[in-house]
């Protein structure tokens, strides 16, 4: 039976070492999941002057009428519901300060519109 040469078997061990360290950091910061309205709990307010700049900055138009809801994980991050003819709702996702912006996206379960909507 001829032996496995050692340089290998040694690099694949400091290979699965380093493998499991990361996998261990990475979840160092493991927050455990909110559901997203916990994440976003509300009351619905308002879109900040901020967040209007920022989405016509990004050439945003469905958001002519908008609410938002800021979260409780991230402060700075937004849940907008918006609409321009009070029918058709879409939802947006916005970091001003990060400029991070997601969506369309449809509405949220667990989220429901504005109140006089």
């Amino acid at each position: 039976m001829e032996a496995i040469p050692r340089k290998p078997l040694r690099a694949a061990c400091h290979c699965s070492v380093a493998m499991l360290l990361a996998c261990l950091l990475g979840m160092a910061d493991a927050r455990p999941m909110l559901a997203l309205s916990e994440q976003f709990p509300g009351p619905w307010l308002e879109v900040t002057q901020e967040v209007r700049d920022f989405l016509t900055l990004n050439k945003i138009s469905a958001c002519s009428q908008a609410a938002g809801r800021e979260s409780s994980r991230n402060p700075g991050e937004y849940l907008l519901y918006c609409t321009s003819d009070e029918k058709r709702w879409t939802s947006w996702r916005v970091q001003p300060a990060a400029r991070s912006v997601r969506g369309p996206g449809g509405l949220l379960r667990g989220v429901g519109l504005p109140e006089g909507y």
